[in-house]
């Protein structure tokens, strides 16, 4: 039995009803070990009590803007929650389940790119790929270099770089996968070579590790002929259904995105090449078909106007 599902069993036991009487971590810490019959240290302890607090299937629940755990009494609320999503209803089909693993995957893909600097804007909202369009568009900025934790743009540079004609922000489409087969890998990426072609750079993410080295070849000689960057992030799918909601994931402390990353085990399988110019004709026919590629470029556009980037995801938490 993994630690996880131990802790299942053993928090219901210990953890008040009340979050009047939390516990603080320290000591439940404490008292978990008494009934382990493993030892575990402190900051694995500590990790998975975080990571089950996100899970609204699970038994323990953390103090809102406090500190401290207690007993989570009403186990339906997962459900719910992915009701409200959009994600799955009562009756839930395995295609409905695999629509909630790539929310998963898509919300900890975001996390780590902004946790990088980067910021994503996510254009599908389900899996499957699309022959036009990327899942996500990943932009790249110049900061300044200052004392300042706001990362914001260079005024003097970015006037610059207009007069000259030179691009402020690079763009990488890519397309998520939660695993590829050989039988599917050719669809899946000539469906990235046709959605990201207009970009400065295409990329494959995939959940899962890529273990057949017949596909890991096959993909790697891919990558480099047509200069398509491809990464597995190593993730168990099944573990993958552990993790917190897709939005609850968004709304992690860095610290807390930090531990989650720990369970990342990324897999370099070809680095895509960039091209210095985007190809303007075609994303401006895209622009015209697909709503959401307009509201990303308005993104684009805000962000410079403002020379402050903004995560799109936090963005609408904040407002």
């Amino acid at each position: 039995m993994s630690l996880r599902e131990q802790l299942r069993d053993i928090l219901p036991q210990i953890l008040p009803a009340s979050p009047l009487e939390a516990i603080k971590g320290t000591e439940l810490i404490r008292l978990v070990r008494h009934k382990l019959p493993d030892d575990y240290s402190d900051a694995t302890l500590r990790y998975h009590f975080s990571i089950l607090s996100y899970d609204p299937t699970s038994p323990i629940a953390k103090v809102d803007q406090g500190q401290g755990y207690y007993l989570r009494l009403n186990k339906s609320e997962s459900r719910n929650e992915a009701m409200h999503l959009g994600i799955f209803g009562a009756d839930a089909s395995p295609v409905d389940l695999v629509s909630l693993r790539y929310a998963r995957f898509r919300s900890v893909v975001e996390r780590h790119c902004v946790h990088g600097g980067r910021y994503p804007f996510a254009l599908m909202q389900a899996p499957g790929g699309h022959w036009e369009l990327p899942d996500l568009v990943i932009t790249d900025w110049d900061f300044e270099t200052d004392n300042d934790d706001t990362p914001r743009l260079d005024e003097t540079m970015l006037n610059l770089k207009r007069c000259l004609g030179v691009s402020t922000v690079e763009l990488t489409a890519a397309q998520l996968k939660l695993s590829i087969t050989l039988d599917s890998c050719n669809e899946d990426f000539f469906k990235t070579l046709s959605a990201t072609r207009w970009s400065n750079k295409g990329e494959i993410l995939i959940a899962e590790r890529v273990s057949d080295e017949a596909l890991v070849e096959t993909l790697r000689t891919l990558g480099h002929q047509h200069g398509v960057g491809i990464t597995s992030f190593g993730l168990d799918l099944d573990l993958l259904d552990e993790l917190p909601l897709p939005d609850d994931i968004r709304r992690m402390s860095a610290a807390e995105f930090e531990s989650l990353q720990t369970l990342l085990k990324p897999q370099r399988i070809s680095i895509g090449s960039h091209r210095s110019h985007l190809d303007w004709q075609h994303l401006s026919t895209l622009k015209k078909k697909h709503d959401c590629l307009s509201r990303m470029l308005r993104w684009l556009n805000d962000c410079l106007e403002n020379r402050k980037p903004v995560w799109p995801a936090r963005e609408r938490e904040e407002g």
